[in-house]
């Protein structure tokens, strides 16, 4: 961090343990179900909702990069080519908006294959074998490892993943994990609010099942969670991310409370119909009765959230409507 006093230290260290153990104090749903959700991200229904909560603000989907400046090309249109060239627009702006894939981590490998004490003590590292097949793909391609004790072993997920980049390098990726991506890079970076570029850097940088993939997209979406920071994430690739991380968790106030106050009823209404799809047969699922505006009210009064059950009841007859291009 900046300044390197003992006090500012401190409290960020102190601001570090709360954010890696999850101590700042959430909201969970009062019936927390220990079953995974009914239905999986890749479904067809979950991700409807997930694209339409995410939004489709063009001005922050083709948000000013800094590139070389080139000369402007102006072209004289018609009505009908208008049109075309913004319905164009609209659909690289959804491709744009995919969201990245979420899995479940990987496995560790390094089994044993073979105990050779006999080569014990030939070599004073570890030699590493890659098949380096161009027909191979990297999650198949055989990388084994003889140990310096003689033991021939698989290769872990960190090796294979340094030596197939070191064999068939990807664009953008470094051998060893950024220092942006871990420590107080990353704490400094998250109380920045550059949440949006933590996320991109990971995505560059490591495979969608590996533990640091996971690991730091976890850690953003808690810090945004704790701070309220949904906005940073909203009409990008990640927001999606986002909601079913909270959905899987079921840590929802926050995020709609976030939706209430800003008067995006049609994503709280979609958000507790993603919370009904996911857990049907759990309360309050079961006991929802009431639809649209006023099925938002009824699911924060089954949680025991007065608070946002009376604000919900504000918003029955207003909220703001959801863009066509959203839809």
């Amino acid at each position: 961090f900046p300044h390197p006093s003992l006090p500012h230290a401190m409290a960020n260290r102190s601001w570090l343990l709360k954010l890696a153990v999850g101590g700042l104090s959430r909201a969970s749903c009062r019936y927390k179900s220990t079953q995974p959700p009914a239905k999986s991200v890749t479904d067809e229904q979950v991700q409807k909702l997930l694209t339409r909560m995410t939004g489709l603000d063009l001005d922050k989907v083709f948000k000013t990069r800094r590139e070389p400046l080139s000369q402007p090309l102006y072209k004289l249109v018609d009505e009908h080519q208008l049109k075309k060239s913004q319905m164009e627009t609209v659909q690289r702006a959804r491709e744009l908006l995919k969201m990245p894939p979420v899995l479940p981590q990987r496995k560790e490998k390094g089994e044993l294959i073979q105990d050779d004490t006999k080569l014990a003590g030939l070599e004073d590292t570890n030699v590493v074998f890659t098949d380096i097949s161009q027909t191979e793909s990297n999650s198949s391609r055989r990388i084994v490892v003889r140990e310096k004790n003689g033991n021939l072993r698989g290769a872990t997920w960190d090796e294979r993943d340094r030596m197939c980049q070191i064999y068939f390098p990807a664009l953008g990726r470094q051998l060893t994990l950024p220092a942006m991506l871990q420590g107080n890079d990353l704490a400094r970076l998250l109380k920045e609010q550059r949440h949006k570029e933590v996320l991109e850097r990971a995505n560059i940088q490591c495979e969608p099942d590996s533990k640091d993939y996971i690991r730091v997209h976890h850690m953003v979406y808690d810090d945004i969670d704790q701070r309220g920071l949904y906005d940073l994430l909203r009409s990008t690739r990640h927001f999606g991310g986002l909601l079913w991380y909270l959905m899987t968790r079921q840590l929802l106030k926050g995020i709609l409370e976030e939706m209430l106050e800003k008067n995006l009823m049609e994503d709280a209404i979609d958000l507790v119909g993603l919370f009904k799809l996911c857990y049907p047969d759990h309360e309050p699922s079961k006991s929802l009765t009431k639809a649209g505006k006023k099925c938002v009210q009824e699911f924060c009064e089954h949680q025991g959230w007065t608070d946002l059950a009376a604000l919900a009841s504000t918003k029955i007859d207003g909220g703001e409507p959801r863009s066509a291009q959203a839809q």
